[in-house]
């Protein structure tokens, strides 16, 4: 009945009911003439001997509220809906969940068929949706074979899922064909309409998912064949979030699927996803060849299609660097206006949008396909040199392989002004991109003014605070260019290499002495770690403590000691950030830090080893006497070379 009430668009009238004062004096007459006929509905589908109990009825809710209050359990739980809010149903027993979940017939021989429409799970989930979702085929086929089976086919919980969604969902191929060979009736006639199998496959849950959704969504190949074989002439539209079967396959990497799709769908399925997107845009997005090729060769007219922001599959392909056999799939199968489509937002094409991201193979790709496209400009006067300097360069990129390509050797293209007057250099002076060869090339404009009479050389002046080497760079490069001193130019780059050479050779200096002193602080650590754990004079048997433990020179071992070893891991560990940067500045502070904890460590183990002799060792020998001296010496040696380090150090710094 909720079902019959739900197609004819009724059930919320049965439902909810209606107050008179709050419907409109317009609508008033058509919501009574559907409550009237709702109740009439009712009135049919029951019996003469129950028909007295709602004969006095006006509208049908009445009715429906009820019939439900009598015939339905009263042993009432709270579920919560989709919606957040409560509802009460009759709550399933316990051990009927059971059973159904594993399969156990007897125990649900036990329960009349009439309490097989009553018992409902917290989600509204009959006896066949708990059997269906875990796969138990024997339960389903028995429960199948009721006579009240069929109303239970295409019932559904409160997330308006069948028995089917569950099944298919879980991928539970047998009770599918199940479900559907139940529901079939071969004598009606196709010409009719829908056979109820095929009624039951295309119907949807509350995301407007059908069973074939469930399949492709959670990659169960063999029932997704089956629900296809079953019903080819339905063309599966999109659910709640616009996405369709196809386009669900193809966003997933279910390829086996989308060739299952296309290929067994007697009419053309529907490829529709989100933001508008196609099957194609999907596979393109995925950087999948096989899947493009398979859905251009079925419809290449996809090519065309632009989802909500205007991108054809080719300005994804563009904009994520694809495999160039896709962009080459994706210019053959269409027509030449597909390199020519702009953007929504800014009015790019493709080529720019390759240009931005530096991917050249594209660019060429495109240009090779559709070389008049390289004159078009965004809504902002911007062509392909201008998009690849807005973006800072990667080290395998520099702007000026764009003249080793035949259609972009012009000079009115490098030289072509945007809407601010600027042309690709002042776009390399301004995000400061290291090109050497693009600024000396003899066909760029370096003296070009823009539309505040600013050349390229001006904007890498006007930033004073800036004194980036990158800047340092451009602007010598441009001043040799634009003044003609190029002897001198020649002078101060060769002089900039060899400081760099020399700052690569005193980096790698720095880098072999902390390798160097990395090995003396674990030993050092090593060392020390291991006499924390050989404490002189041993253990008391008793309660394991160190039997010298009151002794004032034992004491003097375990603090120097301790000492030797945080100070000596804490070079060790500086050490090892050193490996993980080349700078100088960083590398000279962390390595004379590493040194003096080395430095600490040394001074503290030679203490430490003086003063655990002398804890051993009787204090009227002179053994012990010479040890504590011996140590003493080292110990002072160390201290005066590290402050004749530390005082050169410093007036090298003060001084230079």
């Amino acid at each position: 009945m909720r079902t019959l009430f739900i197609s004819e668009d009724l059930w919320e009238l049965v439902d909810k009911g209606y107050v008179e004062e709050e419907i409109p004096r317009d609508a008033m007459r058509d919501v009574r003439k559907n409550d009237a006929k709702a109740l009439f509905f009712i009135q049919q589908a029951i019996t003469e001997s129950i028909f007295p109990q709602i004969s006095k009825a006006t509208k049908s809710k009445e009715a429906w509220d009820t019939l439900q209050t009598k015939y339905q359990s009263t042993s009432l739980v709270a579920a919560q809906d989709g919606d957040g809010s409560q509802t009460d149903i009759p709550v399933m027993d316990d051990s009927v969940y059971e059973a159904a979940a594993k399969g156990d017939i007897d125990v649900l021989k036990k329960i009349p068929e009439s309490e097989f429409h009553a018992q409902l799970s917290p989600k509204h989930n009959t006896i066949l949706h708990i059997a269906s979702e875990f796969g138990k085929i024997e339960c389903v086929n028995w429960i199948l074979d009721l006579p009240s089976s069929s109303s239970l086919l295409q019932r559904p919980n409160l997330n308006e899922d069948t028995p089917l969604h569950l099944a298919a969902r879980q991928g539970h191929l047998e009770v599918v064909e199940a479900l559907i060979n139940a529901a079939r009736e071969p004598t009606l006639d196709i010409e009719t309409g829908p056979g109820p199998h095929k009624v039951m496959l295309r119907m949807k849950n509350k995301g407007k998912d059908t069973a074939l959704h469930e399949a492709v969504r959670y990659r169960n190949y063999g029932v997704v064949m089956l629900l296809i074989e079953e019903d080819p002439d339905f063309t599966y539209g999109a659910n709640d979030s616009g996405i369709t079967p196809l386009y669900m396959a193809v966003e997933g990497g279910f390829t086996a699927a989308v060739k299952l799709i296309i290929e067994k769908s007697s009419t053309s399925p529907s490829y529709n996803g989100l933001m508008g997107r196609t099957a194609l845009h999907a596979a393109v997005i995925c950087n999948d060849i096989e899947m493009t090729k398979t859905i251009l060769e079925w419809k290449p007219d996809l090519t065309k299609e632009v989802d909500k922001n205007g991108w054809s599959p080719l300005h994804y392909a563009a904009e994520r660097g694809c495999d160039p056999e896709i962009v080459r799939l994706l210019l053959e199968k269409s027509e030449k206006s597909v390199a020519y489509l702009r953007s929504k937002d800014g009015k790019k094409t493709a080529l720019h949008i390759a240009s931005f991201h530096h991917h050249t193979k594209i660019v060429e790709k495109i240009l090779s396909h559709s070389p008049g496209c390289r004159e078009q400009v965004d809504d902002k006067g911007n062509n392909i040199f201008h998009f690849a300097m807005m973006k800072e360069g990667d080290d395998d990129f520099n702007p000026s392989s764009y003249f080793f390509n035949y259609w972009l050797r012009s000079r009115g293209l490098v030289n072509e002004k945007n809407a601010q007057g600027n042309t690709p250099i002042h776009l390399l002076s301004l995000n400061q991109i290291l090109d050497f060869r693009f600024v000396w090339n003899y066909k760029v404009d370096k003296k070009a003014y823009n539309n505040e009479d600013l050349t390229a050389y001006d904007i890498i002046l006007r930033d004073k605070e800036d004194i980036s080497e990158e800047k340092d760079r451009i602007q010598s490069w441009l001043e040799a260019v634009t003044t003609g001193r190029i002897s001198s130019f020649w002078e101060k780059e060769t002089k900039r290499q060899e400081i760099e050479q020399e700052r690569k050779e005193y980096i790698s200096q720095l880098q072999k002495q902390g390798e160097t002193h990395l090995i003396v602080s674990a030993l050092i650590t090593t060392v020390t770690f291991a006499a924390g754990f050989t404490l002189p004079g041993g253990y008391k048997e008793d309660d394991g403590q160190a039997i010298l433990s009151k002794k004032a020179a034992f004491r003097a071992f375990v603090v120097t000691d301790t000492i030797a070893m945080v100070s000596s891991l804490c070079a060790v560990f500086l050490h090892f950030l050193m490996t993980l940067h080349k700078r100088g500045k960083f590398l000279e502070k962390h390595l004379l830090w590493a040194f003096s904890l080395t430095m600490v460590g040394m001074g503290a183990m030679a203490i430490a080893f003086a003063t655990g002799l002398y804890a051993v060792l009787p204090h009227s020998s002179g053994l012990s006497v010479l040890t504590c001296i011996l140590c003493s010496c080292f110990f002072l040696s160390i201290a005066v070379e590290y402050c004749k380090f530390w005082r050169g150090t410093i007036s090298e710094w003060m001084f230079g």
